[in-house]
């Protein structure tokens, strides 16, 4: 396994700008933010996601965050080569803001227009279109011999 650059990483990264590419990867910007309406369940059989109410951004585009849980719809869309797993990592400065970011694994053959879980601890002002977390692709030993096939699929 290995980390691939931040050069190689973009080219899996539609609509990123050639400031998001970073030595080891590719900054993710914010398109969208969620908050979570009712309750979810995961069973053995089944998925059931809870409802998501949009965040409204000021006229300046900026979201001013209490603590909480949030979901950040991010505004490129990632594609993940059969070869290679993606990997989401939060801007350092967010966790020096008490700002943590959650992602799943993105399987090969992922492709979408990603959600990432945003955990604030401490209030904070975010402006849509800011880079908030840092996708990393790590090359798999082996090609996966079919992609990903899940649910959140072109989402």
């Amino acid at each position: 396994m290995s980390v691939l650059a931040g050069s190689d990483v973009a080219r899996f990264i539609e609509g990123a700008s050639e400031g998001q590419v970073q030595v080891n990867g590719v900054d993710l910007t914010i398109d969208k933010i969620f908050t979570f309406k009712g309750s979810g369940a995961l069973l053995k059989d089944s998925v059931h996601l809870p409802e998501y109410v949009e965040v409204l951004c000021d006229d300046r585009g900026q979201y001013f965050l209490d603590k909480g849980i949030y979901v950040v719809q991010v505004r490129e869309r990632i594609s993940i080569p059969l070869d290679a797993v993606g990997l989401c990592f939060p801007r350092s400065s967010l966790v020096r803001m008490g700002v943590f970011v959650g992602s799943a694994l993105w399987d090969s053959g992922y492709s979408g227009f990603s959600k990432v879980l945003l955990k604030v601890e401490n209030p904070i002002v975010i402006e849509k279109g800011a880079r908030f977390a840092q996708l990393v692709l790590v090359r798999c030993e082996k090609k996966a011999l079919k992609g990903y096939k899940g649910r959140y699929q072109n989402e």
